[in-house]
């Protein structure tokens, strides 16, 4: 999930109350915002081709244990959307803070902000409701997975005890 770049500062409109300028912005530290760094991947295809598209080799892009074929397949997707519901409720929640406390900050079309703050939590309370959606998920991927066990328990238990009982090979010399 990728969402727009923050703005480094807040929106100006020409109000400035009591003639300060807030439009610095504030993290609480000592940011210092001409440092950069950049980062670098390098990926190295062995098998060009390979894996990729329908009915290659590998998982391709797809989603980890689609295919639903075990146990350990759903297990693995279930965990997959959870930690993606996880990141995504997250990264909403924190944008729905950092939009309200722009918000604050632009008074309305008389110069007061008075009602500034009213106004931010009504507009960012539908990113909040999106986060807690968000949350939600998480709990119904893990729940998915829980259930699955619970029905599917006896049908697992046959499979698991065939693979699990592999004789070792006895070596008689008599």
């Amino acid at each position: 999930m990728t969402t727009p770049p923050r703005p480094r500062t807040a929106p100006a409109n020409g109000h400035h109350p009591g003639g300060v300028n807030n439009s610095k912005n504030r993290t609480s530290g000592g940011f210092n915002p001409s440092l950069g760094f950049s980062v670098n991947k390098t990926v190295v295809n062995g098998n060009a081709g390979a894996g990729t598209g329908p009915g290659g080799g590998g998982t391709g892009g797809k989603v980890p244990g689609s295919d639903f074929m075990s146990n350990e397949d759903i297990r693995a997707f279930c965990e997959h959307h959870r930690k993606k519901s996880r990141d995504g409720a997250t990264e909403l929640a924190m944008d729905a803070d950092h939009l309200q406390t722009v918000l604050r900050a632009i008074p309305d079309a008389t110069g007061s902000l008075g009602g500034s703050r009213m106004r931010a939590r009504r507009v960012s309370r539908w990113l909040k409701k999106a986060a807690a959606a968000e949350k939600a998920k998480q709990k119904y991927f893990a729940a998915v997975y829980a259930t699955f066990e619970r029905e599917f328990e006896s049908d697992l238990r046959k499979v698991g005890k065939g693979r699990t009982q592999q004789q070792p090979s006895k070596f008689g010399w008599r």
